[in-house]
């Protein structure tokens, strides 16, 4: 009697086990080639939908030579604002606020806040991505580097690329890639047509689409069945920037995959940084979700140039 009860109870415990235990994709792999029109469209209809999205997170940034654990919290509204409060032994460190015009955060370490333009981010970290692209970024969608309204323009600037395990598509083809970026005189070659061109203005500002077209590209892996990226390497020659976008993991959430884990790296000729991000938690579509941001009396504001 008392065998058999027991027997029920360790089946009931792991079909509770098993009930909770996390759905994970799989890569089944990459099956037919997909040209990028038709990968587009893919991408397009398998974005991550959300009206909001609440992240909660652990984290370790290195700067080369330091790095630092934190933890925290990524509220984002869609096409409208990112809220992000970074913890440390569960004590809030720094909270910001980014919009598609703005960025203010408050340190709550020195008793200070700062309001400013999101030009403040593009140039503090000297990578040229809007609002858009970095919600992207966050919620592993796919985005045009640089941004772009033509999207029929901007998908035909894309072409296939090889890669044994994902789809693949860049923005520029292998030869010119070999002759921009692999051939050593490739920097030579640059360097003379800037110098030609006399665009040492534009060089020092941020650009659009359209400007210095030879020295850009943007290649995007796709997962196969999925069709969410997987990764994204984006680089800019003119201003010598780069990013690296990764992400592991895909679990189910609802009833969409998400990567419980982001790896980025920003690199430029005087700055590098790499990110890794451990999701924790996703809430998606939360109706009482708000975005706090109040600054008291006891903080000073800063000015940063």
């Amino acid at each position: 009697m008392f065998k058999r009860q027991n027997i029920i109870i360790i089946f009931l415990l792991l079909l509770v086990l098993v009930s909770c235990k996390a759905v994970r994709f799989i890569n089944g792999g990459k099956g037919e080639t997909i040209r990028p029109h038709r990968l587009y469209r893919h991408l397009e209809a398998n974005r991550f939908d959300f009206e909001n999205v609440n992240l909660k997170f652990s984290a370790n940034v290195d700067f080369g030579e330091s790095s630092q654990s934190f933890g925290g919290n990524i509220k984002i509204k869609r096409d409208s604002i990112i809220w992000i409060s970074l913890r440390s032994f569960n004590v809030e460190g720094l909270r910001v606020v980014i919009t598609k015009d703005s960025v203010k955060y408050i340190n709550r370490l020195d008793n200070t806040y700062y309001l400013g333009e999101f030009s403040f981010l593009q140039e503090r970290f000297a990578i040229d991505v809007d609002y858009n692209a970095l919600e992207a970024i966050l919620t592993n969608n796919f985005f045009f580097y640089p941004s772009s309204e033509d999207t029929t323009k901007s998908v035909s600037d894309f072409k296939l690329c090889e890669d044994s395990v994902y789809h693949c598509m860049a923005s520029i083809s292998k030869r010119k890639y070999n002759r921009f970026f692999v051939d050593e005189k490739g920097a030579d070659r640059i360097e003379r047509r800037l110098e030609r061109e006399s665009q040492q203005d534009s060089v020092n500002r941020f650009w659009q689409r359209g400007e210095f077209e030879d020295y850009y590209y943007q290649i995007v892996k796709v997962m196969p069945g999925l069709y969410r990226v997987k990764e994204m390497f984006l680089e800019n020659y003119v201003q010598q920037q780069s990013l690296s976008i990764r992400y592991e993991d895909q679990v189910l959430e609802d009833t969409q995959f998400f990567p419980s884990k982001i790896f980025v790296e920003l690199s430029s000729f005087n700055f590098f940084v790499e990110l890794k991000l451990n999701i924790e938690s996703v809430g998606v579509n939360n109706t009482d979700m708000s975005f706090p941001f109040k600054v008291t009396n006891k903080y000073k504001e800063i000015s940063i140039k």
